[in-house]
């Protein structure tokens, strides 16, 4: 019997490539576990696994054979510490090299994607640039977006980057008038000041709001959402903050919210939608189920048109299928490795099979809160109505 979903090559796949878990943020809670590189006493170090592991990066010298360190330096720039840090990763096998990046984009074939470029910050390493900008003359700019923080962009300029890209996304989740709750200060401020910028230069924008305590009050809402459009955003997506990275310990301490908790949320941001009539609200995935729930179409896309990649180059069911080292929650959420195999490839392998039969089993339910809620945590969970959304 034939499954009802497969790989197709008139579907428009959506990938959330993060890219990099270096970031110079060292934000609480943070879904994929992003390394924090900074200085130390006049050492550069990379803080991982939770932040907990504290990496020395070695001298420059170490690196001067490297051909990024090579490259970066004849185009004119100067490296940075977040360039050695990625090259510190890859000499240890955590991130994949850049030709094997390159490797992966020709991988994905002739299948009409949209990558979303994401991490860490996709941005602080210039490999990654290259990388972006690669993809943007393979796919065409509207197919490619980043998920990035306002602290990067400078170094290339917002034009610049502008020219690559189809759309900007960033995390703006509480009051950037007032001292943030959980992340670091500065953070939210400087990645509206950048959107605003992009915004002005015509590039689609989007920000992203994962719900939790910092952001519930009606008038943090209202605060919220009035920035957002006096900024000129386009979008704005709701989410779920998930039991995953660093948000596994954040969701311990503060707890998870129920069904009445996000209803009101999202009542609140849809009076506002409809006096301002901008920036448009979405759902993100299962938060569609509170607002609708005759779905046609499964509103869970993962593996239907959406997949994660991460910096290692492994294809995932999702993005957000990460534990709390960085890794991936399990290897039943790991279909392949994109820089090994093409993406056609991946999807016809039994395993991606097994998983398009069972895709609907638990119709609307995030397959990543329905693995993590389970009792064992085997791959048959995944696709349990364990969802506690739905309860």
């Amino acid at each position: 019997m034939k499954n009802k979903y497969q790989y197709d090559l008139d579907t428009v796949y959506d990938f959330i490539w993060n890219i990099t878990l270096v970031c110079p943020w060292n934000c609480e809670f943070c879904c994929t576990d992003a390394v924090h590189v900074t200085k130390v006493n006049g050492k550069s170090v990379i803080y991982e696994k939770g932040l907990t592991d504290i990496i020395e990066i070695e001298n420059t010298s170490n690196y001067e054979e490297n051909f990024m360190f090579q490259k970066i330096l004849s185009d004119g720039l100067k490296i940075t510490k977040y360039d050695l840090a990625l090259i510190d990763r890859q000499k240890r096998n955590v991130e994949i090299l850049y030709d094997e990046k390159l490797t992966l984009l020709d991988n994905l074939g002739k299948t009409k994607v949209c990558i979303d470029f994401a991490g860490g910050d996709p941005l602080s390493c210039y490999e990654n640039f290259l990388i972006i900008k690669a993809a943007s003359e393979k796919f065409g700019k509207e197919s490619v977006s980043i998920t990035s923080t306002g602290f990067s962009i400078s170094r290339y300029g917002v034009e610049t980057v502008a020219n690559i890209i189809g759309e900007f996304e960033f995390t703006f989740d509480e009051n950037s008038h007032k001292p943030p709750t959980h992340r670091p200060d500065g953070y939210n401020v400087s990645n509206l000041k950048f959107a605003k910028m992009f915004a002005q230069h015509g590039v689609k924008t989007k920000a992203q709001l994962p719900i939790h305590e910092g952001n519930i009050s009606a008038n943090v809402i209202e605060s919220i959402y009035l920035s957002l459009a006096e900024a000129n955003i386009d979008e704005l997506l709701l989410m779920r903050t998930f039991p995953v990275g660093r948000g596994m310990a954040f969701i311990l301490q503060h707890g998870m919210y129920i069904q009445d908790d996000y209803r009101k949320v999202i009542e609140i941001y849809r009076s506002l939608e409809n006096k301002r009539g901008g920036p448009r609200v979405r759902l993100q995935c299962a938060l569609k189920h509170l607002e609708n729930t005759n779905f046609e179409k499964n509103p869970c896309d993962l593996m239907r048109e959406s997949y994660g990649i991460n910096a290692k180059g492994n294809l995932l069911l999702s993005a957000w299928a990460t534990d709390s080292q960085g890794d991936p929650l399990s290897d039943d959420f790991v279909l392949g490795n994109l820089h090994q195999m093409s993406f056609k490839e991946i999807l016809g392998t039994q395993k991606a099979k097994r998983y398009f039969a069972k895709l609907d089993d638990n119709f609307g339910h995030c397959k990543i809160f329905a693995y993590i809620m389970s009792a064992t945590g085997t791959e048959k969970d995944i696709f349990e109505k364990n969802d506690p959304l739905y309860k």
